[in-house]
């Protein structure tokens, strides 16, 4: 995101909320947190956050950064779904595979 647009997201919250005062550091915070952000995704959160809210947005309420995404590869989520599959089908066993006898002394369940 440019200055240009986080001084106009800024605009627009100061607009809105008439008790939003920008303050020079508050400006130097936003240009440093927006970097890294898309200013359309964040424009989208900030309006629906002015159709919904009384009060003015906090950084956290509008931010949207790249990494919230699900951009792992596609071998990644299928191995992630395989596993998370494999986890709950060993809780709802009624037995408990055994626990190996160095671990014994270190765990909460004390039978092998």
């Amino acid at each position: 995101m440019t200055k240009e647009e986080v001084v106009k997201l800024l605009t627009l919250i100061e607009s809105v909320y008439s008790t939003f005062l920008i303050k020079d550091e508050t400006v130097l915070l936003w240009f440093q947190f927006c970097l890294e952000m898309d200013f359309e995704k964040v424009w989208e959160n900030l309006i629906d956050h002015i159709r919904v809210y009384p009060y003015p947005p906090a950084f956290a309420d509008i931010a949207k950064f790249p990494f919230e995404e699900n951009d792992f590869p596609p071998a990644l989520q299928e191995w992630m779904k395989i596993r998370s599959e494999r986890v709950d089908h060993e809780h709802s066993l009624p037995y408990r595979f055994p626990i190996p006898e160095w671990l014994v002394e270190y765990s909460i369940r004390k039978s092998i």
